[in-house]
């Protein structure tokens, strides 16, 4: 995946899930602290965008 500075429905489409089923993945697997300061933005960063896909994918989780 290419992380660059997109909005949710993007990352949704990168991870081929519906913008419902990220919104609960996200909830499960990230920090409470990093949601709240991503909350009310509609474009988030390259540096959030790979925290969320490595948080949601399990990505960064040693084996």
């Amino acid at each position: 995946m290419e992380y660059r500075t997109m909005n949710r429905k993007e990352i949704a489409a990168e991870l081929d899930i519906s913008t419902t089923t990220l919104t609960r993945r996200m909830e499960k697997s990230l920090n409470p602290e990093f949601l709240k300061l991503i909350k009310k933005r509609a474009l988030l960063f390259e540096n959030e965008v790979k925290y969320i896909h490595e948080g949601i994918t399990g990505a960064n989780k040693k084996w």
